[in-house]
């Protein structure tokens, strides 16, 4: 199975568009298809065609009623806060999509608390092997850094990661760090951005 993932769009159809162009068997958005939630009608008429191949987690940019109401009428998946089994070439793994950041300086409508964050990843807790997408980057790592090298990732993901360890973790949301990597123990770290990610499983 080819699985592409990507985030951060931003209402740009265009990015879209070479999305939809690049062939896989699922597609998940990461989160922030819009800003402030503009855009997002415009991108999901640029994405229709996937339909129920496209899976969709709210960004700091949208909120959980938006990304619901989003995938409702455009027939896509609403993988907020849901996990879901997807068979590989070494059996099923499951895939757990959490939307939303930690706390910003931008006042974003899509926003967490850690204490928040931790109450939503406890659902995820004892799956392996765990694919996890998120939105927010985990602190202090090479998915999260921005201006002047400071980290801007959630401290309570970071932990979480640490101990659970779930095989892989996309994230999104830090601009700066899209196409980066990074191991956190076990667990393989990737920042997508515009360009996206292609999984074989």
């Amino acid at each position: 199975m080819r699985i592409l993932i990507f985030s951060d769009i931003h209402g740009d159809t265009r990015a879209l568009e070479r999305i939809i162009a690049t062939p896989a068997d699922l597609y998940i958005s990461a989160g922030d298809l819009s800003t402030f939630g503009r855009a997002l009608e415009r991108c999901g008429e640029t994405l229709r065609p996937l339909g129920e191949k496209l899976w969709v987690i709210p960004g700091n940019h949208e909120t959980a009623q938006e990304n619901s109401d989003f995938c409702k009428k455009f027939g896509f998946v609403d993988f907020h806060r849901q996990v879901r089994t997807l068979e590989g070439k070494n059996g099923a793994t499951s895939w757990a999509g959490l939307g939303y950041s930690n706390p910003t300086p931008f006042n974003t409508p899509g926003e967490m608390t850690e204490e928040e964050i931790t109450e939503a990843l406890k659902p995820f807790e004892g799956l392996s092997p765990l694919y996890l997408v998120v939105h927010f980057p985990p602190h202090d790592s090479q998915l999260d850094r921005v201006m002047l090298g400071r980290h801007a990732g959630s401290r309570t993901l970071r932990a979480w990661v640490e101990r659970v360890q779930p095989a892989w973790l996309f994230c999104g949301h830090i601009h700066e760090c899209a196409g980066k990597t990074d191991r956190i123990g076990e667990t393989q770290g990737v920042s997508l951005g515009k360009q996206g990610y292609v999984m074989e499983l």
